[in-house]
């Protein structure tokens, strides 16, 4: 027998409980089919799933139809959780209640609204969902002021308001600033986040449209039913990132040497060409952590799809890939979609005999024309292409590479004319091919390389690409300042969407013939790469930063400078890890009341505590910022403080980015010089801190940077520093919990307080005073107990 509960509403009125299987109350059947709600409604019935108290499923089952059949998600991947909220009915509505959010179905039009428990509504259907036709479309009408961010890669604005975004993977070479074509890149993600607090994704990977205006409406024109996923993100865009990649997948930690300096070029040509490069680098005193090997480690550009080494130029490639790994430098290999059937014949027949490239219509083989001439295109719907890819990677993986490039990866070439075999036209699987295709290799790394954290160098893609380990760039940028501009909004973009490793070709890809050489642009980029989730040099003319002798002291500098800020930048890995939250933020992810912070498009969060405003523009010695809430420090002249809400002109010449710390933040530090990150000593750290009279903490991850399941077991050590200035005392406490693995017994902790007069008395440990800085230098031996540094 079903149970079923009265429940009393606030208003007094009489609510059914729903429960079990299905309820009759008051006016019209409702039933439950597993975790989903079925309300009969306007001449279709309105299936509401609840994932979560955040996270609800909204779908249409049209007219004449009985059952619910929705294909399974390749977006989402959190199931539905038993009792995340309680169903009632009213003669007019059904409503889900959760702790944070109410659906509310009308059960004479289906429209449904979502509300928080306040009875403010955060979204509000127009038509709905429309799964009647050929072409399915659901619509909303947002509701108040707000602005809209996210849907994947997306380069002309930050703010996406009145836009119309294709949600079709692209390939843009050689695009800058103002490009028309940025608003369409190599990841499109059916996905909107609102700065008030909410985000949907349309579960869809079919070519669609998606109009960000005073009517929001989503349109495809998929055979499958269309559904979508409203997600409470509780006021912030950050509860909102966080919730949508719990629903879509987080990243795991990447690998620690992925935090490092990579170099990479269009390409190292021979074997001696890339040892030469990696011994200049060492020589001129570069830190270096990865080395990424284009096209010509097969042969030449025609024998894309050929998948070996070419003997003639690397003839003993097993040794360089020792003596690489040997050096600390880590190998990442260049393959593509394309069988060409020139330099690759043998493996294009094999393909084509056995069906495993794309066919057309009839079953044939269907060639494309790619920029290296015809090819054949793997076909990664099929399980046996999957099969025969992973055997010929796996023994190249296991020669000694930490990761593999998937270039080309949008498909950059992908007729309409194809059929996939799994039954897909090319328009219908066009945008999830880059997920499969990285799913392909980050599975097969995780099973037959467990103790490798898998680095996937990928420009194409949508939805829950980031659970596939996958380390995104911005494709072929020009090196110019306009290639250099767009990429806070790409990143920012991104990012939100749950790419929180968007990088760029740090330099610019595309060199102008005319303007081939531009020092100051370079230097500026890599200012600007340094605090950009993967600092990764690449181009097609001097990539390497010795083409640039006369400011190499500089470039060395800040490379150099990346590594001091590892132990905060794996913190944010950790962050993301376990929250979903990108490395680069927009000034209002958490919230606040200025309404100029919503398209601030030049400046950017590096994680809580960190305000970054590279210099974009050709010949600037100076640059305006603009500070969020808060109080903000000068970086480089820690004297300098600016009030959140100003604006501010500051100085800064080629050599300086402008960078600023949040009042009240701890930032660890690694001082020791080292020449890639296996040197890395976590015994001896540097924590920079900021003291307010308000009570503060930062939180500092650390495990052996290799196990690629730390976390999941439980095998990593936080230490939380809390600070505090109480009249003329400043106090900073230190604690930890958890252990791993080869985890140092003692640690000896710099501690910095800035902003501080001489004290009188320090208790804690050994210290010293700089008065031109009022910086005080307190060496704490940390021994895993509890430690209270006390200065008045």
């Amino acid at each position: 027998m079903n149970k079923r509960i009265l429940t009393i509403s606030a208003a007094g009125c009489i609510l059914a409980a729903l429960s079990m299987a299905e309820v009759l109350h008051p006016s019209g059947p409702i039933t439950k089919q597993g975790e989903t709600y079925l309300v009969k409604a306007g001449g279709k019935t309105v299936a509401v799933t609840p994932i979560n108290r955040d996270i609800f499923r909204i779908t249409t089952i049209p007219s004449g139809k009985e059952r619910l059949d929705i294909p399974k998600s390749q977006a989402a991947v959190l199931a539905p959780a038993q009792g995340g909220a309680i169903a009632s009915v009213t003669p007019d509505e059904f409503m889900l209640t959760s702790s944070t959010t109410i659906v509310r179905v009308n059960r004479r039009t289906g429209k449904t609204v979502f509300t928080d428990l306040a009875g403010d509504t955060l979204l509000s259907e127009a038509s709905g969902v429309c799964n009647a036709k050929d072409t399915k479309n659901i619509s909303f009408a947002p509701i108040g002021k707000e602005n809209y961010y996210g849907a994947g890669e997306r380069g002309h604005s930050l703010r996406l308001n009145g836009d119309t975004l294709v949600m079709y993977n692209r390939q843009n070479y050689g695009y800058t600033a103002g490009d028309p074509r940025i608003t369409q890149m190599g990841i499109t993600i059916p996905y909107f986040a609102s700065d008030r607090g909410y985000g949907v994704l349309f579960d869809d990977y079919n070519a669609s449209t998606l109009h960000l205006g005073d009517r929001i409406t989503y349109t495809s024109d998929t055979p499958l039913p269309l559904s979508y996923y409203f997600i409470n993100g509780n006021g912030t865009l950050a509860g909102t990132t966080g919730n949508y990649t719990l629903l879509t997948g987080r990243q795991n930690l990447p690998p620690f040497w992925a935090l490092g300096y990579i170099t990479s070029k269009y390409g190292y040509h021979n074997q001696q060409e890339a040892l030469g490069a990696v011994d200049s680098l060492k020589t001129r005193g570069y830190p270096l952590d990865g080395i990424v090997f284009d096209l010509y480690w097969y042969g030449v550009e025609k024998d894309m799809g050929r998948l070996a080494w070419s003997k003639e130029q690397f003839p003993d490639h097993r040794k360089m890939l020792d003596s690489l790994n040997a050096m600390g430098v880590n190998t990442i290999l260049i393959s593509q979609p394309y069988v060409n059937k020139n330099g690759a014949i043998d493996n294009y027949n094999l393909l084509s005999s056995k069906g495993m490239l794309a066919r057309d219509s009839e079953g044939n083989t269907h060639d494309v024309s790619t920029w290296v001439g015809d090819a054949g295109m793997l076909d990664i719907s099929n399980p046996d292409t999957r099969e025969w890819l992973w055997n010929r990677l796996k023994p190249l993986t296991a020669e000694g590479l930490a990761g593999w490039w998937g270039d080309l990866g949008e498909p950059e070439v992908h007729p309409l004319t194809i059929m996939h075999a799994n039954g897909q036209t090319a328009s219908q699987y066009h945008n999830v091919y880059g997920n499969e295709w990285s799913r392909l290799i980050y599975e097969g790394m995780r099973k037959d390389f467990p103790d490798i954290r898998p680095m996937l160098l990928m420009r194409g893609g949508t939805a829950g690409l980031q659970r596939y380990s996958v380390f995104p760039w911005t494709t072929d940028v020009s090196r110019s300042w306009g290639g250099l501009q767009p990429q806070v909004n790409l990143m920012l973009n991104s990012g939100l969407s749950g790419l929180g490793y968007m990088g760029s070709d740090i330099g610019g890809f595309a060199v102008d013939p005319a303007h081939p050489y531009d020092p100051e642009l370079y230097v500026r980029w890599i200012e600007a790469g340094v605090f950009s989730p993967v600092l990764r040099t690449h181009a097609q003319f001097h990539p390497e930063p010795y083409h640039y002798p006369a400011q190499e002291n500089i470039i060395r500098r800040f490379i150099r400078m990346r590594y001091e800020w590892l132990p905060y930048n794996y913190t944010l890995a950790y962050e993301n890890t376990t929250k979903g939250f990108p490395l680069a933020r927009p000034l209002n992810f958490t919230g606040g009341s200025d309404d100029r912070l919503a398209n601030v498009q030049d400046e950017y969060l590096w994680g809580s505590e960190i305000l970054v405003a590279p210099v974009l523009n050709k010949g600037a010695r100076s640059r305006k910022v603009i500070f969020p809430e808060g109080e903000w420090i000068n970086w480089n002249d820690t004297r300098l403080r600016y009030k959140g809400g100003s604006t501010a002109t500051v100085q800064a010449p080629l050599g300086t980015l402008p960078l600023f710390v949040k009042a009240g933040s701890f930032v660890p530090q690694y001082m020791q010089p080292i020449s890639n990150v296996t040197e890395y000593d976590p015994s001896k750290l540097t924590v920079k801190y900021f003291p307010t009279r308000e009570e503060t903490s930062y939180t500092l991850f650390e495990d052996n940077r290799k196990d690629p399941e730390s976390i999941e077991n439980g095998h990593y050590r936080l230490t939380t520093f809390k600070g505090w200035q109480n009249g003329e005392e400043t106090v900073v406490t230190i604690d930890s919990e958890g252990s791993y693995e080869g985890m140092p017994a003692r640690q000896t902790i710099s501690l910095e307080i800035t902003g501080i007069k001489s004290p009188k008395k320090v208790t804690g440990g050994e210290w010293e005073y700089d008065a031109k800085t009022r910086t005080l230098r307190v060496e704490v031996v940390f021994c895993g107990d509890s430690v209270c540094v006390s200065a008045v």
